[in-house]
């Protein structure tokens, strides 16, 4: 290999909206994809190319960058502020041999010292079932994970998170990257259950008192009255959260940072359905699905459900994503099926999943450095 490129952001490049993505985007999606559904199973375990191209654009929470990386000679290009050589993340780009890609993500408003790393091989290099890993394979991950360490030291981060993805049965080895991440002194601090559940067709009426009602608001047009509530609650499901000992903060929701999630909502071309149980004027629940135009229009993901924490324990959460699942229905009547994660120390949102026929797909454990 002859090492690292970087893929310039599509608003770098003045690239509009129906800019056709690169070479180097269009093989990061088929690799990315096919070693996410080698894991779950679930061709639905899959991201676009659209996604990729407004991720590498940035937002004011997270800025992402994305390096190819190639066999044979390095192209003749313009260097990145990082020293290497910057090829189009849209439009026509040099031929390249592409043997994998790593992807960071760097948190900006929280977890500032925080970087997200992922490492994707070709399926060139990737073992068959049964089979271990071929020594040049194991170079190849420990070149790109040592790679991507100096790569987010540059980036002027301190701390790594990495994820590890592995079928429901399977243990952390599956994951082709796991190797070369212990070898480093990643720890893992953290672990997910990925689940698919389906949409029925007449999804049940949650049981409510003559006190409780439901409210549903597509694409955060929450009610005025509201306002206050939800946000509160938005803070609430971040400070709660099951995160293991990942090193993580809380995000605290204010009405501009919903205004900067309503015009990333709109500029990705993504919808949410946020449906909230309200008993005498106070949101006692809320749960909340998205979906993406550009992506499978039979998928959902289940992004929200939080309960008033002087509201727990009283079947509320429960209710909430019934009523969820119902506005679905609804509103969005192709979702066949939706899927969520759940971390594994969290007893009581794996009961209600399996209440709503919930199927365990695969596990995700997020492994952390301190460099």
């Amino acid at each position: 290999m002859s090492g690292s490129a970087q893929a310039r952001s599509p608003q770098a490049q003045g690239a509009g909206d129906s800019a056709t993505p690169s070479d180097a985007v269009l093989t990061f999606v088929f690799m990315a994809n096919l070693a996410a559904q080698e894991a779950t199973g679930d061709s639905a375990a899959s991201t676009s190319p659209e996604r990729v191209l407004n991720r590498l654009k940035g937002s004011t929470e997270s800025q992402t960058y994305l390096f190819p990386v190639s066999a044979g000679a390095a192209p003749l290009c313009e260097v990145s502020e990082l020293g290497l050589p910057l090829i189009p993340a849209v439009g026509p780009m040099p031929e390249l041999d592409f043997v994998g890609f790593i992807h960071i993500s760097l948190p900006l408003l929280e977890e500032t010292s925080n970087a997200e790393v992922e490492c994707i091989l070709d399926v060139e290099y990737l073992p068959m079932p049964g089979e271990d890993l071929s020594a040049e394979g194991r170079r190849l991950t420990d070149w790109m994970a040592a790679q991507a360490l100096e790569l987010v030291k540059k980036l002027g981060r301190s701390r790594v998170q990495v994820g590890v993805l592995f079928p429901r049965g399977k243990d952390c080895s599956f994951d082709p990257m796991a190797q070369s991440y212990a070898q480093l002194g990643f720890v893992p601090k953290h672990s997910e259950q990925q689940m698919k559940i389906a949409v029925p067709d007449n999804p049940p009426v949650p049981m409510l008192d003559k006190h409780t009602m439901v409210r549903v608001w597509p694409d955060y047009d929450i009610c005025p009255d509201y306002l206050g509530q939800v946000l509160d609650l938005l803070t609430v499901a971040s400070t709660d959260a099951h995160n293991g000992t990942l090193t993580v903060e809380p995000i605290v929701w204010t009405p501009a940072r919903l205004a900067d999630a309503y015009a990333r909502l709109r500029d990705r071309r993504a919808h949410t359905l946020l449906v909230a149980l309200i008993r005498k004027s106070q949101i006692v629940a809320m749960a909340e699905l998205s979906r993406q135009d550009h992506g499978d229009p039979e998928v959902a993901e289940w992004t929200l459900t939080v309960t008033h924490r002087d509201c727990r324990m009283r079947g509320f959460a429960w209710a909430a994503k019934l009523a969820a699942l119902r506005a679905c229905a609804k509103l969005w009547p192709g979702v066949t099926r939706t899927y969520t994660s759940v971390a594994g120390d969290d007893p009581a949102m794996l009961r209600i999943n399996q209440r709503l026929g919930a199927e365990v797909i695969s596990t995700s454990e997020a492994w952390e450095l301190d460099l």
